[in-house]
């Protein structure tokens, strides 16, 4: 299946020539051109860390940590590489500042560890963290007694997909109010732990659609800072779903004419220099421009193909975010909505 787009590529200020006209065209000059411009552009934007306070903590310590930097979009979320430092909660305070409350396990090891910050779309930046040493007494004074330490028999489901959401129902026994459930792998957030009684837990998480795959670990961290680690799993796509089926492989291609809207005046001044091609044939979907392709993907590596909305307004263009986090922004070579919005239902259909 093939097909014809403009594309937008990463949104410069191609977007705010063509996207901007047609959200000012009915809602007015309330809406600048700025301001379209950077809600266009966020999904993919990397967020950057210029300092991180305190940038250490002791095992079996609590503590905030206070990150500045840029780029913080609105979700973004904290991790670690150590899987010892738990993220207990991540404030995001502004765009160049989050506070996130994290709890260091009483056994874990003196080094160096990576804090990670993730936008939405999986795009991180990371910088150093320490744990320092602690004492024989401090260790001993932090240990929590083993038999009040949480006990976990069950976890349901014991695995999630890239890109998903899901509540996760811990069972066992020993579990405190407040007691809180963190994971190793750093492409999976908690949004919260719910207590509902002494054996049972449930979290709200959050898998980055570049989240690692692969076995990880699942911790329950009680208010003590006893805690417990049992095995979890983010799992491959499966082979069914990105696989093409029979009728995709025989249907036939189609194509759809894009321009690249990331220099709209080349555009006006040489249309046919800045078209290019969604073309889907085979299951796989891809975008060439000047002979050369800019991207593939089959329907498991596509996150959303949607249309491009700014305060409830469309702008007569679309957008096809990526697992690995890129997106793509298009418009229909004929600058009709209603042949963009025809392109959006006809590759949803076909990447089924």
């Amino acid at each position: 299946m093939r097909g014809r787009y403009r594309f937008l590529g990463p949104v410069q200020t191609a977007v705010a020539c063509v996207i901007t006209a047609a959200v000012l065209a009915v809602s007015g000059p309330a809406v600048s051109a700025s301001a379209v411009v950077r809600e266009v552009a966020t999904p993919d934007v990397a967020p950057k860390i210029a300092s991180v306070q305190p940038s250490e903590a002791q095992p079996g310590g609590k503590t905030t940590v206070k990150i500045e930097g840029e780029n913080f979009l609105p979700g973004a979320y904290v991790t670690f590489s150590d899987p010892a430092i738990h993220v207990i909660a991540t404030r995001r305070i502004s765009e160049t500042e989050l506070d996130a409350d994290i709890a260091v396990g009483v056994l874990a090891q003196a080094g160096t560890a990576q804090i990670y910050v993730s936008n939405p779309s999986g795009v991180s930046a990371r910088a150093a963290f320490t744990i320092s040493s602690a004492t024989n007494n401090t260790r001993q004074a932090s240990r929590p007694s083993q038999a009040d330490s949480p006990v976990v028999t069950r976890v349901e489901p014991a695995g999630v997909a890239p890109g998903s959401k899901e509540s996760v129902k811990v069972t066992g026994k020993n579990f405190k109010e407040g007691a809180k459930v963190a994971f190793s792998n750093p492409g999976i957030r908690v949004l919260g732990t719910d207590y509902k009684k002494s054996t049972q837990l449930v979290a709200q998480i959050e898998v980055a659609p570049n989240a690692p795959a692969g076995k990880t670990s699942l911790f329950v961290i009680n208010p003590d800072d006893s805690e417990v680690e049992t095995g979890f799993e983010v799992t491959e796509a499966s082979q069914t779903k990105s696989s093409p089926s029979k009728s995709q492989v025989s249907a036939p291609a189609k194509q759809f004419s894009v321009y690249n809207l990331g220099d709209a005046t080349s555009i006006f001044q040489n249309p046919d220099k800045a078209k290019g091609q969604l073309i889907v044939e085979n299951g796989q979907l891809r975008y060439e421009q000047d002979g050369k392709v800019v991207f593939r993907a089959k329907p498991v590596d596509i996150q959303e193909i949607a249309p491009n909305v700014f305060f409830g307004l469309s702008t007569g263009t679309f957008h096809i975010i990526l697992n690995s986090g890129k997106t793509y922004n298009f418009v229909s070579s004929t600058l009709a909505p209603a042949d963009t919005n025809a392109i959006i239902e006809s590759l949803r259909s076909a990447l089924k």
